[in-house]
Order: structure tokens, then C-alpha cells, then sequence
């Protein structure tokens, strides 16, 4: 059975029955969309062949999963029932690939675990070892960190319980099992794998390219090896491969990369609670890698229209204000987001012979406006919202892994929060592009501050914050009651929320109809996941590669730029909407039910 279903307005959700089929359809998908964004649309081509390179050349990313595809597009390029037809036409197999990257990964098979998995498979150690590095085993699909990629297909012994109580530590390299998978940790995490050894091959660099070490239908080997005997300052080892090279979405991309400077700038006085590099963001899910990028992406979008930039040059994401910053050179700036009071601070020239006096101007609005050297913009708290977007003309210069500046809070990738006494260079301006008219700030954001705020206010009990949401993908998993609370509710932001997501609160938790455990599957900012305590986790742009749980509705583009604005202690209220909602199902003439489940490793 392959179904589709809606993912929120820019992504399809391809269910296909089990994990080969998902790979199967991830590889097709894969060479179509290659085929379609190289092919030239020529009068001699088909109308329907046509058709279907228009609907291709608009993907932008594939998230494959336990058991499905995960496939976001360009909406102002298809629609998304025309891409749903498109996929349906597909050829439905297991995946067959042949042209497999070989990558051998050297193992000290010291694990903590070792004899309890030994024990758990009824072998001994020495047998686990053997079975596990005797078999090649195949990289299915990213997971929850860069660089980690689920493995499956190994020795069939293998189906190894996790661990009762996870650890709160595990180590960078940690080889591990759960259920069917094998995987290698990238970095220093929590998780509930059993533990049978480590590896000292980074699988996560972004000094190479790809920065992954592993990636999605690849073959890894697995190679005992001893333990050192003494611990030297050595470079780390590189993994070797070979084969096929790296994806498509790694072609022609370098690691890192900065663009050329300009000699003008901002020096950081106070960064405030948080001031962050953000632009679009990436598209590196296969590689364990969330998109990031601007939170509110109208407000970003408008602070570079108002300096004369591109819509995706880098700015300056800041979080409940409270910064300042002093101009190197004359710069052009402007601040947009959340109302907040702008003041520019500084000495100029006065009378004939020209000496300074201090100058303190305040502004109003969301406008570009003009930072003599040495001048200093003081930025205060929000009266209403959470986030503010400084953008400079020419954009900030900072260096690039996977396509994008942009920090991304929960892996640790792109440039580190900006801290007091940083220097920001900038780039050259577009001497094509004018600034853009001033705009008021939004007054009908929440409250700056909530626990101030009075009944009256916005994001109060009384008057709650209104967020459009499509249903599904799998509104199905849950009660009609509960498609009701989740509408009827008002539910509060709780203090527990970040870039990654919005943890809710509500008097009445979401009942499922369907217990099964869903099997791991990619995720889209805007999800509105539902964990087994039925209060819902809002999802924004640092969110998950996948989840493990079911998402019960996705907010709208407009509702996620405002979900972004929402403070802790706001309130808010879910509205359905009727925009386009795909599902499409197509029976095949047995279901192909799979072991791999893909359940997150925490």
C-alpha cells in the first residue's frame, strides 16, 4: 500500500509499508528529481512527460524513514495534489540499488553492553562480535542528530532491547543496538542503545564533504580492531569508502565557506538573551541535519527588504531584545519582528568648527535607517512578540556549512550565539536594489512579558493567540473527542520551549484511538507532534529530523511565522483551515509489514 497524505502546505507524507519500499521509492524519487531539475523542457516532449518534470523539478528535500518518504516541495511551483499524482505514478519496488558506497568503520568492541547482549541472544561475547562485523549492513535513513543514520539488515540474531533507563551520557562513537539497527553515535548524548563498543572515526565533520561520515544506502562494514595501547595527540582517523560518491543534495557543495568582506560592520556591546545568525536554512535532513533558519520568516524577509537585500541574506535573529550593537563605518540597518524601542546614540558633527555633541534619536517604526561610525543602537524588550530580525545591508558575513550560516540550536551547527565584543563583517551591497518603504510594527502580537500582562491583552486567557492548522498526516490516530479538544482548548505556551519547539499545555490531553507505536518518519516545522501524555509539542524551525510520535496537524506557513512571536505563558487557540489537503492511497496485493521500526535512540 502506498498512501499520501498532507504534511501541512509544503510537504507530502508517502506511506509505503515498510522500510525496503521506502528506499525503493527514496532512490526513484531521487533520480527523478535529478532528472527533472537537468532536463531541458523541449516542444517534442510528452505533455503528461512534461507535466511530471514540472512536478519533480519543484521538490526540494526527501526524508526517508522507517517506512516512508517524507517529501517537501516548492508550493509556489505545484500544487500539491498534481506532485501527489505525480509520485503515484511511480514505480513501486524494494529498493534494489546495486551501485552501494562500501564504508568500513574500525570498532574496539569494549562496549558496557557487550555481555548483557551476549546474554539477551543466548551467544557468547565473542559470537556477538563475530555476527556483528561479519555481516555488512546498510544505512537506512538519518536520525536524531547529524550523522547518526540508522543501520539495518545486519545478522538476524540481532533484535536487542534497549535499555530499561537510558543513560544520561553516552559517548562520542558509541556503537550500539536497538531492536534490529545498529548505529554509531556523532556526539556526546543521552540514549537507551545497547552499548558494545566505540570507534574513533568522527561521523560528523564539517571540514568534509560530505560533513557525514555515513549516509543513506550505503554499505557499512563493521572491523574489529584492538585498543590502542597509549593515547597520543593523532589527527583523526578518516573513514574509508568506496564506491558512488556522496548524495545529489552534497554535489558541488563545499563543508564550509565564507563569502568576500567588506571592511564596514557591528561590534556586539550586549547580545541579549539570545542573538543568533539565521537565513533560509539547509537541506541536509538525510543526513540527521534540521533546516534552521529564520523563525519568523515574514519579519526576517522584511528586515532584508527594508536594507535593500536579497530575502536570504543573513541577519541577526534576536530573542527578547535587549542588545546593542556600535556601527564600524557608516552601515545601513533595520530592525523588524516583535514592537520594540529603537534608540541611536552617538556624537555629531555641530557649528563651524566642527565639534561633536552627543545625539540620541529614537525610532518608530520599522524602517532602514542610516549608523554613522561609532554610533550605537540600543535595542530594548518587546512589548508585544519575542523575536526581532537586525538586518545590514550587503548581510552579514559568516562562514557556511551545508549551504547557510544559520545556528541551529539542537546539533550545535553554524556559527556559535553571538557574545559581547564579537565583530560582524558585512558584505557589499547591491547597488541595484533600493531600501524599502518603512512599515508600523504589528501591534496584534502577544504580550512581551505574559505574566504582566491583563486580561485584556493578547495571548491572555481572555483573548488567545489564533493558529491555523491543516489536520494530518495522522489525525486518524486520534479520537473524534479528541480532534475536539484539540480545537476547542486553549492551551498555554509552558516555560519548557525553544527554537527546537513549543511544549503546550491544556485542562484535557489528546486521546488516541491507535496505540501502536508509529515507526520513526520525517517531521516538518510546524508539526504538531502529540507524545503519550497527550499535551502536545509545537514544533518550529530547529524542530527534529524525525519523531517517533504521531503529528496530529501542521500549521500554516503565516501561523508558524507567528507561532515563532509567542512567548512563554501566551495562550493560543488551533483553527482548522481548508487549505489543499492530500490523501491518496493505492492498494498493492499484499502489505509488506517490516521490523524496523525506527524509534528514535533517546
Amino acid at each position: 500500500m502506498r498512501r499520501i497524505s498532507s504534511a501541512g502546505q509544503d510537504a507530502l507524507l508517502v506511506e509505503t509499508g515498510d522500510l525496503h519500499h521506502a528506499l525503493g521509492l527514496y532512490h526513484v524519487l531521487g533520480e527523478a528529481v535529478e532528472e527533472a531539475v537537468s532536463a531541458n523542457e523541449s516542444a517534442g516532449e510528452p505533455a503528461a512527460s512534461l507535466m511530471s518534470m514540472r512536478a519533480f523539478a519543484a521538490v526540494m528535500e526527501l526524508v526517508p524513514a522507517a517506512q516512508t518518504v517524507l517529501v517537501r516541495f516548492d508550493l509556489c511551483r505545484i500544487r500539491a495534489s498534481a506532485l501527489a499524482e505525480a509520485i503515484m505514478a511511480l514505480p513501486d519496488a524494494p529498493d534494489q540499488t546495486s551501485s552501494r558506497r562500501r564504508v568500513e568503520v574500525p570498532v574496539v568492541y569494549d562496549g558496557e553492553d557487550l555481555d548483557t547482549v551476549a546474554q539477551l541472544l543466548g551467544i557468547s561475547p565473542h559470537e556477538v562480535v563475530s555476527r556483528h562485523a561479519d555481516t555488512p549492513w546498510t544505512a537506512a535513513f538519518g536520525g536524531f542528530a547529524p550523522g547518526f543514520t540508522y543501520l539495518v539488515d545486519g545478522d538476524p540474531v540481532f533484535d536487542v532491547p534497549r535499555r530499561t533507563t537510558p543513560r544520561l551520557t553516552v559517548p562520542s562513537g558509541a556503537v550500539g543496538l536497538a531492536g534490529r539497527f545498529s548505529g554509531v553515535y556523532p556526539r556526546e548524548s543521552s540514549g537507551g542503545w545497547q552499548l558494545i563498543g566505540h570507534t574513533t572515526v568522527p561521523m560528523w565533520n564539517t571540514q568534509t564533504n560530505p560533513p557525514a561520515a555515513i549516509m543513506p544506502g550505503d554499505r557499512v562494514v563493521f572491523r574489529p580492531e584492538r585498543a590502542d595501547a597509549t593515547i597520543a595527540d593523532i589527527p583523526p582517523k578518516r573513514i574509508s569508502s568506496t564506491g558512488c560518491g556522496a548524495s545529489a543534495q552534497c554535489e558541488n557543495r563545499t563543508a564550509d565557506s565564507t563569502p568576500a568582506v567588506h571592511g564596514c560592520g557591528l561590534r556586539v556591546d550586549r547580545p541579549g538573551l539570545l542573538a543568533l545568525f539565521e537565513d533560509h536554512g539547509r537541506h541536509a535532513s538525510a543526513m540527521g541535519v534540521a533546516g534552521s533558519g529564520a523563525c519568523d520568516r515574514r519579519s526576517y524577509h522584511l528586515a532584508n527588504m527594508l536594507v535593500g537585500n536579497p530575502p536570504d541574506a543573513l541577519a541577526i535573529e534576536l530573542t527578547a531584545g535587549d542588545a546593542a550593537f556600535t556601527a564600524i563605518g557608516d552601515v545601513v540597518v533595520a530592525v523588524a519582528g516583535a514592537p520594540i524601542s529603537l534608540r541611536i546614540t552617538g556624537n555629531a558633527a555641530s557649528g563651524t568648527d566642527q565639534e561633536r555633541a552627543a545625539v540620541t534619536q529614537s525610532l518608530h517604526r520599522q524602517e532602514a535607517f542610516i549608523m554613522h561610525d561609532g554610533e550605537t543602537l540600543t535595542i530594548g524588550v518587546p512589548c508585544a512578540g519575542f523575536r526581532d530580525y537586525l538586518a545590514i545591508r550587503g548581510g552579514f558575513i559568516a562562514p557556511a556549512t551545508l549551504g547557510s550560516a544559520s545556528r541551529d540550536t539542537m546539533s550545535g551547527i553554524g556559527p556559535a550565539p553571538l557574545a559581547a565584543g564579537d565583530v560582524l563583517a558585512v558584505g557589499r551591497a547591491d547597488p541595484e536594489r533600493s531600501v524599502g518603504s518603512p512599515r508600523d510594527w504589528n501591534e496584534h502580537l502577544p504580550s512581551g512579558t505574559m505574566q504582566h500582562a491583563g486580561p485584556k491583552a493578547v495571548g491572555s486567557a481572555n483573548h488567545p493567540v489564533m493558529l491555523d492548522i491543516i489536520l494530518g498526516p495522522h489525525d486518524d490516530w486520534f479520537t473524534q473527542a479528541a480532534i475536539a479538544t484539540l480545537l476547542d482548548t486553549t492551551w498555554q505556551v509552558t516555560a519548557q520551549s525553544n527554537r527546537t519547539g513549543l511544549r503546550l499545555h491544556g485542562q484535557q490531553p489528546l486521546e488516541r484511538k491507535d496505540q501502536r507505536e508509529l515507526p520513526s518518519e520525517g517531521m516538518v516545522p510546524g508539526s504538531l507532534e502529540v507524545p503519550g501524555s497527550g499535551q502536545p509539542v509545537l514544533f518550529l524551525r530547529d524542530q527534529p529530523v524525525t519523531g517517533g510520535y504521531p503529528v496530529i496537524a501542521v500549521l500554516t506557513l503565516d501561523a508558524l511565522a507567528l507561532a515563532a512571536q509567542l512567548p512563554p505563558g501566551a495562550f493560543i487557540r488551533f483553527r482548522k483551515v481548508g487549505g489543499e489537503r492530500v490523501v491518496t492511497q493505492e492498494d498493492r496485493d499484499a502489505s509488506h509489514h517490516d521490523e524496523h521500526d525506527g524509534k528514535e535512540p533517546r
